[in-house]
């Protein structure tokens, strides 16, 4: 599981599409878990099939493909947080659609007015690419022989943070909600630490 967690993540790293995989390659780099290699795109394809592994056709399937080897590489026990975290964010984001998400989460999306649905993308684009590179780092993590103190996980998710807020919000976004995924951070922090550190 982990080669392929390996090889889709130098994938996506090499993909020109979306610029947080390679910073998230290179924050995996800086804590001595994660070693980028020179491969292009194709090799990593070659890699992949010669192991009997799934080739993804593109950086959607890839991504895809490489969530569903993090949720297995996790304590399900986390992934069950994950969710009840999201499902707790939702709520308190959008109290007025509160009843709909209580039915499931495709009505809730499907009541949102645009500007909402804006506001869930982005909150969305945020929690993804945060927890993506949270299970990156915890899976790697484990493996790891050397001690990984919490303040590597703290320093790692900081500089994430920083990346997404610029990719994904403007300016005066980032001004507005700053403090508020601080905070988020600080929570998805602390259960991913509570599962890898104890």
């Amino acid at each position: 599981m982990k080669k392929e967690i390996l090889y889709l993540t130098e994938y996506l790293a090499k993909s020109k599409e979306n610029p947080f995989y390679p910073r998230l390659v290179e924050n995996l780099s800086e804590c001595s878990l994660y070693t980028p290699t020179h491969f292009t795109q194709a090799h990593i394809c070659a890699l992949l099939k010669h192991h009997s592994l799934r080739v993804p056709s593109n950086e959607e399937e890839g991504i895809q493909q490489l969530d569903m080897c993090l949720q297995k590489s996790l304590p399900e026990a986390l992934n069950e947080a994950k969710k009840t975290l999201f499902m707790t964010l939702l709520q308190s984001n959008f109290p007025k659609k509160k009843s709909f998400l209580n039915v499931s989460l495709e009505l809730f999306i499907s009541q949102l007015e645009p500007a909402e649905k804006s506001i869930y993308e982005n909150l969305l684009a945020y929690v993804v690419g945060i927890n993506r590179a949270l299970a990156l780092f915890f899976v790697f993590a484990k493996e790891e022989q050397k001690e990984l103190t919490p303040e590597h996980l703290v320093t790692f998710a900081q500089s994430l943070h920083v990346s997404l807020m610029a990719l994904i919000f403007n300016d005066d976004e980032q001004a507005l909600l700053e403090e508020g995924l601080t905070s988020l951070l600080g929570v998805y922090l602390s259960l991913y630490g509570k599962y890898l550190y104890m």
